[in-house]
């Protein structure tokens, strides 16, 4: 299966290794014209014979079978809407793009549904035994948390969306009640928020507070358990709690929750990549698949902005 590949940032070299793990082989790769990064990587990969001096553009000349699209997010856009002309299938990175309005003028685009959209924490081992747990449970509460190494309102869209679409997998869409934010005066950004959200068995509380020590987490509380994904990759199982009595090293009685089981995503490449491209693979022969789709991703991304809409963001600008 010939595909052309869009792209030379780091995480390329995990897409590059998952493709031709599943079959795939990538008969053009480029990104920019005469982009140096690209031609290190195909160089590395033994693509150079396919490595396209002109850039993206030179790659979606080749008929091929698909396409992928792995570039920075403020690039993504413009490059799709190319793609998309093609007719042919199309993989491309999270979140497509920042704001969900420019994104508006191609929902009805006539090839619209042959995108799938690399949301590859859903394809966890961890996720869906968790996913399983809340499509059986009769409901509960939902406590997420959104941690992260820098501040601000494209930080949270770049990474918080993996946790946002994470979030609609596991449980479908909910309403936001409430949410507050705050504001950094001096930078003209985000700090944090938290937000208050529910659907019909479902009570979610959403904590993005950035640069604390912790790990990008959910814990359902449901049917007498609690099942912990903290961080992503590994899911903890709880029931019942344990009794410990106080000593005299330690004068106080503890109750911890029992541990029923654990489990860490293990994977040859980056977690979740190689059944994402399994899938990618079976979407693009019209076969049944777990994937993102177009609508769906906007979705996620109309999310996040119900949660850090304000004034500061109305005048925000992405670099």
């Amino acid at each position: 299966m010939d595909i052309g590949y869009i792209g030379s940032s780091p995480i390329s070299e995990f897409h590059i290794q998952a493709l031709k793990k599943n079959g795939f082989k990538i008969s053009a790769i480029g990104t920019t014209k005469n982009s140096q990064a690209c031609k290190v990587i195909a160089e590395k990969y033994g693509l150079i014979d396919q490595y396209c001096h002109n850039g993206w553009e030179e790659v979606i000349d080749y008929d091929l079978d698909a396409y992928v699209i792995c570039v920075n997010v403020k690039f993504t856009l413009r490059i799709l809407e190319k793609a998309l002309e093609t007719g042919k299938p199309i993989f491309v990175e999270k979140p497509i793009n920042y704001e969900y309005e420019p994104l508006e003028k191609i929902r009805n685009h006539r090839n619209i549904k042959n995108i799938f959209v690399g949301y590859n924490r859903r394809y966890y081992k961890t996720t869906n035994e968790l996913k399983n747990f809340c499509d059986s449970s009769k409901g509960g509460t939902i406590l997420v948390n959104i941690p992260d190494s820098k501040s601000g309102i494209q930080n949270f869209i770049s990474n918080g969306c993996h946790m946002i679409d994470l979030l609609r997998y596991l449980i479908g869409e909910f309403e936001v009640l409430k949410k507050i934010i705050n504001i950094d005066d001096e930078k003209k950004d985000m700090n944090y928020f938290s937000s208050l959200c529910k659907n019909e068995k479902w009570t979610i509380s959403i904590n993005a507070h950035s640069m604390i020590p912790s790990n990008f987490s959910i814990s359902v509380n449901s049917d007498k358990k609690v099942f912990e994904l903290k961080p992503i990759e590994k899911l903890s199982i709880y029931e019942g709690m344990e009794i410990i009595e106080p000593t005299s090293e330690e004068p106080l009685r503890k109750y911890l929750p029992k541990l029923k089981y654990s489990f860490v995503e293990i994977s040859e490449f980056k977690p979740g990549f190689d059944a994402m491209h399994e899938n990618f693979k079976l979407f693009i022969k019209g076969k049944d698949s777990n994937y993102c789709s177009f609508a769906d991703a906007l979705n996620t991304l109309e999310y996040c902005w119900k949660f850090i809409e304000s004034d500061i963001s109305a005048n925000f600008e992405f670099i």
